[in-house]
C-alpha cells in the first residue's frame, strides 16, 4: 500500500544534494585513469591529416597502442583492429587534447574486436583528451569495444551510434551474429542536435529487403554483455540513452542525465531518460532530470530498476510495458522489479505499468513519490497506474508525499 506523507524538507534541498554531491570513488577512478595513460608508450603515430586507421594495412598487432596528434583534425575511420581479450588495442590522445571538427561523424569504427578508444585529460585544457564533434559509430560487425573518457561536444544525430543494421549481407543477421561486450562509460554527451545521446542496438524487429531478386525478410542482431555506466549526458535533443535489441546481461548504472527530448526528431517517442527494448536489463542508481517525456521507457521481461532517481519527468516517471502486453499469444514472461527509486514531480504517473502475464508477480517495493496531489479521472492518485488485472503485482511499503513543485514556483 502507497503511504500518503507530508514532507519536512524541500524538495530542492534534495535534487540540489542529489546533482552537487561530488563522487569520491569517481574521482578515484579518474586519478588512476590518468595515471595508468600516462604512462602507456605510443607504438602507432596517427597525424591529424591522415583518415583511416587500418590495423591490417598498418600491421597494429594486439595490445599495441595507437596514438592521435593532438590539435584539430577531420573525421577518423578505425577498422580491422583485432586485439585480443587479454591485449586489446588502444586509441588514445598521447600529450594534448585531440579535437574533432564539427562533422556527420567523429570516428567510425569497423569490424573491429578488443579495441578501446580512450584518453587521458590535459590539465588547464580539457577534462577529456578527446573532443568529438560528431558521432561516434561501432558497426560493420564489430564488437568487444570499449569507449570511455571522451566528450561528444556536438552531434547531427546521435552522440554514439552503436549497431550493426542487417543487410542482403548473411553475415550481419541475427542467426549468424550477436554484438557482445560493449563497455560504454565515463563520458560526456551533450547538446546533440537530433537524435539521442547514445543509440545502441538496431529498433526494429525486422527489415524486408531485396537479395538476390527476391524480397527477404532479415532480422537484426541482439545485444549481449553490455555495461554502460558512469556518464554523464545533459541537453540530449531526443532519448537520452536507448538500449534495444538486448538479449540478457546488459546493467545502466550510476549515469547522470540532464535534460533530454529538447529537440528529438520525434517529439511523440523521442524524448525519453532512458528508453530499453529487451530482456535481462537492470537498470540502477542512475539519475534522471527533466526529461522532456517519460523519465525511462522499459520494453521487455525480467527487468530491474533499482535506486533510481527522476526527477521532473515530462510524462510519466516510468512506462513499462513487455512483449505479452503486444502479442495475446506471449506469456509467462519474467516479472518486473521495481525497488528504492525516488519519483519526483513526474507530468503524469510515477509508475504506469502495462507489462502484463508474467510468471509471477511483479515486485513495487519500497519506492517514494512526490507529487502535488493531483488525482486522476477514477479519483486515484498519480501514484501507480496498472493495464488491468493481467499486471500481476506485489506492492511493498512505498511512500506518498505531497507537494508543490519547486520547479513550477521558481517558473
Amino acid at each position: 500500500m502507497t503511504n500518503t506523507k507530508k514532507p519536512t524538507h524541500t524538495t530542492m534541498l534534495l535534487i540540489n544534494i542529489l546533482i552537487a554531491t561530488p563522487s569520491f570513488a569517481s574521482a578515484i577512478k579518474q586519478m588512476n585513469h590518468t595515471a595508468q595513460t600516462n604512462n602507456l608508450h605510443c607504438d602507432h603515430y596517427i597525424r591529424s591529416a591522415q583518415h583511416l586507421i587500418d590495423g591490417q594495412s598498418m600491421a597494429i598487432n594486439a595490445g599495441d597502442t595507437v596514438c592521435l596528434e593532438a590539435g584539430t583534425r577531420g573525421p577518423l575511420r578505425v577498422r580491422n583492429m583485432q586485439g585480443t581479450a587479454s591485449a586489446p588495442i588502444t586509441i588514445r590522445n598521447q600529450n594534448g587534447v585531440v579535437t574533432f571538427a564539427p562533422y556527420e561523424y567523429s570516428i567510425a569504427i569497423e569490424n573491429s574486436q578488443w579495441l578501446r578508444v580512450t584518453s587521458t585529460p590535459i590539465e588547464g585544457e580539457s577534462e577529456y583528451g578527446l573532443r568529438l564533434g560528431g558521432t561516434l559509430g561501432i558497426g560493420a560487425l564489430s564488437e568487444q569495444i570499449e569507449i570511455d573518457h571522451l566528450e561528444v561536444y556536438r552531434a547531427r544525430f546521435a552522440g554514439m551510434l552503436i549497431k550493426t543494421d542487417p543487410t542482403c549481407d548473411a553475415n550481419t543477421w541475427a542467426e549468424n551474429f550477436t554484438m557482445t561486450g560493449l563497455r560504454i562509460h565515463s563520458n560526456y554527451i551533450h547538446n546533440t542536435e537530433s537524435g539521442e545521446g547514445m543509440y545502441i542496438g538496431y529498433t526494429g524487429k525486422s527489415r524486408n529487403l531485396v537479395c538476390d531478386n527476391a524480397l527477404t525478410t532479415v532480422y537484426p542482431h541482439k545485444i549481449q554483455d553490455v555495461h554502460i555506466f558512469d556518464n554523464k549526458l545533459e541537453n540530449i535533443a531526443a532519448d537520452g540513452i536507448q538500449l534495444n535489441s538486448v538479449q540478457g546481461n546488459a546493467f545502466i548504472t550510476n549515469n547522470t542525465i540532464y535534460r533530454t527530448g529538447v529537440s528529438p526528431f520525434d517529439p511523440h517517442w523521442q524524448n525519453t531518460g532512458i528508453q530499453v527494448g529487451g530482456d535481462g536489463v537492470e537498470v540502477r542508481n542512475n539519475l534522471i532530470y527533466r526529461s522532456g517525456g517519460n523519465g525511462m521507457m522499459i520494453d521487455g521481461d525480467g527487468i530491474k530498476v533499482l535506486n533510481n532517481h527522476i526527477i521532473y519527468a515530462g510524462e510519466n516517471g516510468i512506462f513499462a510495458r513487455n512483449a505479452a502486453q503486444q502479442d495475446s499469444t506471449i506469456s509467462n514472461g519474467l516479472p518486473h522489479a521495481y525497488k528504492g527509486n525516488l519519483i519526483v514531480h513526474p507530468g503524469s504517473y510515477a509508475l504506469k505499468l502495462y507489462a502484463v502475464n508474467t510468471n509471477s508477480a511483479h515486485l513495487i517495493i519500497e519506492n517514494s513519490i512526490e507529487n502535488d496531489g493531483t488525482l486522476d479521472s477514477a479519483g486515484r492518485p498519480k501514484t501507480f497506474s496498472y493495464l488491468n488485472d493481467a499486471v500481476i503485482r506485489h506492492e511493498l511499503n512505498n511512500h506518498h508525499y505531497v507537494t508543490q513543485s519547486a520547479y513550477q514556483q521558481a517558473h
